[in-house]
């Protein structure tokens, strides 16, 4: 057996994702009785490109319940294609207005999320005692406690945020976060392993968060991408147990998890995450080189990910997360929206032979 075998096989079995694993499933009940179980879906409007109002149309059309949008950059422009509302710097009254415009659609808001935050954070430079005191990261948390006030006031219940940048990602010149000098030992450790110094530093960033979360009623919901620390669910759980918050939820994508190395993330990925599920963020991707991040999307179901497992896992333990359907992937000659509406078709294809199959 090769050094990258052992790596991705044999040795997967003490890989940050499997230490959780037996602990998650000695805590975990039986499944209950699957037969008034309810899928629920919406949509990623900010994957369409098109301006708010029609993105919500869209979603009317398509048949969603719940839609989420990232929300536009603070100073940027509102009303272009894909310019959805800014959150971080929204009044009172526009917040009641766009709450307003997606209940007119009979739709509803999945979470609340003030662009993107912590999504491109990094913890280099930060220290634990003085992190409102760092410029960027006071940028950062103020949008983030404003989409809580936000959603307090629509009742939605919840906001999302991103789990900061892995050291060497998106350096100058890479042109994508697979060329990072980082990325070989990340993808080789399913999703890279947290230095002490950096889990003490990314406890302190969540406990301030969490604290205010606890003052407006809301639960924090965590998204997954292949640069961050919490890129695998072995990483979210690890964290979420040093927190110990009740408040702290996570928006699973397996995508993302298989992009990084979890291969088993239907199975053991799912048992990681099971007591923290808020949604899921559904696309697709085939994986041909994981050491060189050789990658690509595909509609739901033709890639790597085992959406089928996903989903029976999901109802037979009766979640309640939400499935938010995304795409990626852009068919030939198509539009967004085209890569949108086969992925919904596609989801929903799933979930019939799921609970036809019993």
């Amino acid at each position: 057996m090769n050094r990258r075998e052992f790596l991705v096989g044999g040795a997967g079995g003490v890989s940050a994702s499997l230490l959780w694993r037996t602990k998650a499933a000695a805590a975990s009940p039986e499944p209950a009785d699957r037969s008034d179980h309810r899928f629920r879906l919406g949509i990623w409007l900010s994957e369409l490109k098109l301006p708010f109002a029609q993105e919500l149309d869209a979603a009317r059309e398509l048949g969603a319940e719940y839609v989420w949008f990232e929300g536009s950059r603070p100073g940027g422009e509102s009303g272009i294609p894909g310019g959805e509302p800014c959150i971080a710097t929204m009044s009172d009254a526009e917040a009641d207005a766009m709450g307003e415009s997606v209940a007119r659609r009979g739709l509803k808001l999945y979470q609340i999320c003030a662009y993107r935050p912590f999504h491109n954070t990094r913890l280099v430079g930060l220290t634990p005692d003085n992190l409102l005191e760092d410029a960027e990261f006071r940028s950062e948390f103020d949008g983030l406690v404003r989409s809580m006030q936000i959603a307090a006031r629509l009742g939605v219940g919840a906001v999302h945020c991103y789990g900061f940048c892995w050291p060497g990602e998106w350096s100058a010149g890479q042109g994508s976060w697979t060329k990072a000098p980082t990325w070989p030992m990340k993808w080789l450790t399913r999703g890279g392993v947290i230095a002490e110094v950096d889990l003490r530093k990314l406890v302190a960033a969540f406990t301030l968060i969490l604290e205010q979360a606890d003052k407006y009623g809301v639960e924090v919901v965590l998204g997954m991408r292949p640069f961050h620390y919490m890129s695998s669910t072995g990483n979210f759980r690890r964290l979420a147990e040093e927190l110990g918050s009740d408040r702290l939820k996570v928006q699973w994508s397996p995508a993302d998890n298989v992009l990084i190395g979890e291969w088993d993330v239907a199975t053991a990925g799912f048992t990681n995450l099971r007591p923290y599920l808020h949604g899921l963020h559904l696309k697709d991707v085939h994986v041909h080189d994981g050491v060189e991040g050789e990658f690509e999307w595909r509609p739901l179901g033709e890639g790597s990910v085992g959406y089928a497992e996903v989903l029976a896992n999901l109802r037979r333990h009766r979640s309640q997360a939400i499935l938010m359907v995304a795409s990626h992937f852009r068919p030939a000659g198509g539009t967004n929206l085209d890569a949108m509406r086969i992925n919904f078709g596609k989801i929903q294809s799933l979930i019939q032979q799921i609970e036809e199959g019993g």
